[in-house]
């Protein structure tokens, strides 16, 4: 890490440089959890943030630019690797985490029905729709040019840590999707 820093040390920040990114994390972020970031804290992490999108030639920073918050030394936020993965992963994995919260409500209610056989034909095809459906997303999933040609994960500074935080909640969403397409696929027979 100190040579990661040692990098961006003399980095001139571009002036132009959007930063509306870091401006919505810090939001969502202190809105989650109910917590106002100190103005001197807030600073230091802006600048890391834009030292490695300039470093990187970003015209806006990215969220893979984010992960240079973790580079901070602060006591201001307990558990704040923690704290910072989780909003990552819920404002970048927002649509995915609607649709598996989606497709488990929907396990749910069939399992009940499917328990008790009253499942209806037409939700035997829902079902079989969604197993098609999920087995679709478990094979994009899948492809290891998710992460290796994601533009978003391309980061000279920051790249291993959201290549690594990417694979890990990418192999959570695979199991889940499995998951959900045995039981879907059981129901609709």
């Amino acid at each position: 890490m100190i040579n990661t820093l040692e990098k961006l040390k003399d980095i001139k920040i571009n002036e132009e440089l959007n930063n509306k990114v870091f401006r919505d994390f810090i939001k969502y972020f202190e809105t989650k959890y109910s917590f106002k970031i100190s103005t001197n804290l807030l600073l230091k992490f802006e600048i890391i943030v834009k030292k490695i999108a300039t470093y990187n030639g970003h015209e806006f920073v990215k969220q893979s630019d984010l992960f240079g918050m973790l580079f901070i030394e602060q006591n201001e936020i307990n558990d704040f690797e923690e704290k910072f993965k989780e909003t990552m992963k819920e404002t970048m994995f927002r649509e995915v985490i609607n649709y598996q919260n989606l497709n488990s409500n929907i396990k749910d209610e069939y399992e009940i029905k499917f328990n008790n056989k009253t499942l209806s034909i037409e939700e035997k095809e829902h079902a079989l729709n969604l197993t098609k459906w999920i087995k679709k997303q478990i094979e994009i999933f899948s492809n290891e040019n998710l992460i290796k040609n994601n533009e978003q994960l391309k980061n000279k500074i920051t790249g291993e840590m959201i290549k690594d935080f990417f694979k890990e909640q990418n192999d959570i969403f695979i199991r889940i999707y499995k998951w959900h397409a045995n039981v879907f696929a059981i129901m609709a027979k």
